[in-house]
C-alpha cells in the first residue's frame, strides 16, 4: 500500500474545488490528504511546498518519500491510490504521455486565471 499523498489545491478555483471533492469521495482508503493552499496546517505538514507556486498549479507531496510533484505529474500517484482507478497508472507512465498531459494542464491552469482576471499569486 502506498503512503498517503498530500494535495494542495487553490480554493478560489471552482474546478479545483470540484476535483478535490471528487477525489475525496473516491478516496475510500484515506490515502489522499487534500488541503487548500491557504490552510495553516499545509506548511506544517509539508514544509517542502514552501516557496513553490502552489496557487499556480496543484502540488502534491508523497508523505512516505517526501517527493514533491505538481500539475499532471500527480495523475499517476493519485490513480495509484484510488480503488477502481489503479488500472490508469500504467497508461500514465507511457513515455511522452505525462509531458503531453502536463502541457494541457498548464494551458488550462493559465486559462483559468485569464478567465477570472485573478492573478495566480494573489
Amino acid at each position: 500500500m502506498p503512503a498517503p499523498l498530500l494535495l494542495a489545491y487553490d480554493p478560489a478555483c471552482t474546478l479545483c474545488c470540484r476535483m478535490a471533492l471528487w477525489l475525496a469521495r473516491r478516496d475510500r482508503q484515506g490515502l489522499l490528504l487534500i488541503l487548500p493552499v491557504r490552510d495553516p496546517e499545509l506548511l506544517v505538514l509539508a514544509p517542502e511546498l514552501g516557496g513553490r507556486p502552489v496557487e499556480k498549479e496543484i502540488h502534491g507531496l508523497d508523505l512516505g518519500t517526501r517527493e514533491v510533484r505538481a500539475g499532471a505529474e500527480l495523475l499517476r500517484p493519485i490513480a495509484q491510490r484510488l480503488p477502481g482507478w489503479r488500472w490508469v497508472a500504467p497508461v500514465l507512465a507511457i513515455p511522452g504521455f505525462p509531458r503531453l498531459l502536463n502541457r494541457f494542464y498548464l494551458h488550462w491552469a493559465a486559462w483559468r486565471f485569464r478567465r477570472t482576471g485573478r492573478q495566480p499569486f494573489a
